[in-house]
């Protein structure tokens, strides 16, 4: 991988970081390292709105990041310690 790709892969998850604390609000934490986005919500949450919520975020993505050249991890977390989950933002098919 050349730094131009190892630059763009930054840029995606920042980006996506970025859009993910909007779009979550107060509910929770979202922290971001090259291709990986760990997003931290209450327990409560993680236990009883976890599809919603990751549907909300592959939406999201999906809607302001339609072409996407790598893969990002997808971390959701819950804040006690207890519940960690991990998912795939695919990149585009095209």
């Amino acid at each position: 991988m050349n730094p131009i790709e190892l630059h763009q892969i930054a840029d995606l998850g920042s980006e996506v970081a970025r859009l993910l604390k909007n779009e979550l609000g107060p509910i929770g934490e979202v922290r971001a390292a090259t291709n990986q986005i760990v997003v931290s919500i209450s327990r409560f949450h993680v236990e009883h709105n976890l599809g919603n919520t990751l549907q909300q975020i592959y939406r999201s993505v999906d809607q302001h990041f339609p072409v996407r050249r790598e893969h990002l991890s997808l971390i959701i977390k819950d804040m006690d310690g207890i519940h960690e989950n991990s998912f795939k933002i695919w990149k585009s098919s095209t």
